[in-house]
């Protein structure tokens, strides 16, 4: 064991009763209420991350490859974990997918760096699993009536997920890929049938304004995605493109705007203007011919 791996495991020993100590500050700062299947979700995803960060084979051959880069990916995506159980064991279960995320993506990079090569389907994968989640996050934000997918598939396809990015953190871009391919086309077309019938919904019970914000944040993020590969299979006439290209540049002033509201903790501003830009977003999705 490396001089560093030692100091780390250390560090997370003394920082133990730290963390706990801190978490009823966080959970304060939170405010969020998750619900049961919320927090579990989160409580899996955290465990998953605990566990790829640890002391495995692949983790403890990174640090056996010397290089500093990816040494230090591990050490973040360690970071990011003891911040996940924070956030999770506090009840901030949408933060702590967050942080999974981003510890997910370090120990990916990390064992790239150790590698020292290009894997195949990788850029693929980046790009299938961002669809893939934020399709999943807008239709769960959905009243269950109007989802139309039953809650037992979906929990298939979170499952299906997690053993996507598990494949993809051992460098197996191509099964993660296939693994991922048939939830994301089964989630943009029921999106996309939602979105033919109504304007989707964005009521819901927030635990505080930033909790609104960043679901808010979060539909915004998939809208776009959706709408760049709606833009490919149906884009919109040659008389409405202007228009289409006006109500994109709108989406994107206004979230851009509704960022740095955020960001001086203007929050009711900010959530007004970020349901703008998911105004602008839906008005985008109406050219291409959805929700006529």
């Amino acid at each position: 064991m490396t001089t560093s791996l030692r100091y780390l495991q250390r560090m997370m020993v003394l920082l133990y009763a730290l963390i706990n100590g801190a978490a009823v500050t966080f959970a304060a700062e939170c405010g969020s209420a998750d619900d049961a299947a919320a927090r579990h979700q989160a409580e899996q995803k955290v465990v998953l991350l605990e566990r790829l960060s640890g002391d495995t084979g692949p983790v403890q051959r990174v640090f056996d490859s010397g290089r500093a880069d990816a040494i230090a990916a591990i050490e973040a995506a360690r970071e990011s974990a003891r911040r996940a159980r924070q956030e999770v064991d506090a009840g901030c279960s949408i933060a702590a997918v967050e942080s999974v995320a981003d510890g997910l993506s370090e120990v990916s990079q990390a064992l790239r760096l150790a590698r020292d090569e290009a894997v195949v389907g990788e850029q693929e994968y980046r790009a299938l699993h961002g669809r893939t989640t934020s399709y999943l996050q807008m239709l769960q934000s959905q009243p269950v009536e109007l989802q139309g997918i039953a809650p037992a598939d979906l929990a298939g396809m979170r499952r299906q997920l997690s053993q996507a990015e598990l494949l993809a953190v051992h460098g197996e871009y191509e099964q993660a890929n296939e693994a991922l391919g048939p939830i994301a086309d089964r989630l943009q077309r029921r999106l996309i049938d939602l979105l033919d019938q109504q304007t989707v919904y964005y009521a819901r019970e927030f635990g505080s304004p930033q909790d609104e914000y960043q679901y808010l944040a979060e539909q915004y993020r998939g809208y776009r995605m959706l709408l760049r590969q709606i833009s490919v299979e149906r884009p919109p006439p040659f008389s409405s493109r202007q228009d289409y290209a006006s109500a994109l540049q709108n989406a994107t002033e206004a979230s851009e705007a509704a960022a740095q509201l955020a960001g001086d903790g203007d929050w009711q501003a900010a959530l007004a203007t970020m349901q703008d830009a998911l105004k602008n977003c839906e008005k985008a999705m109406r050219l291409t011919g959805v929700m006529y």
